[in-house]
């Protein structure tokens, strides 16, 4: 994107305040993937919601702060 406004306004200095990036990904079986794994100790994942990413991320992201704080979940 900046490449094309530097086209439009070659004069002009435009700076990058921020970026933002995702990934897609899904897992084998189509289900998500909420929580702890043995191999990463203090860490919770929220992966694989494929096309509804934005939809389903917010309640796996909801449920892994509950876990952090040591609540049970009922989704």
């Amino acid at each position: 994107m900046l490449r094309n406004l530097k086209k439009i306004k070659p004069d002009y200095h435009f700076y990058t305040d921020f970026v933002w990036a995702g990934t897609f990904g899904e897992t084998k079986d189509g289900l998500p993937y909420i929580g702890e794994h043995k191999d990463f100790k203090n860490s919770y994942f929220v992966l694989g919601f494929g096309g509804n990413g934005i939809t389903f991320s917010v309640t796996g992201m909801e449920m892994a702060s509950l876990f952090m704080k040591g609540k049970n979940t009922h989704f």
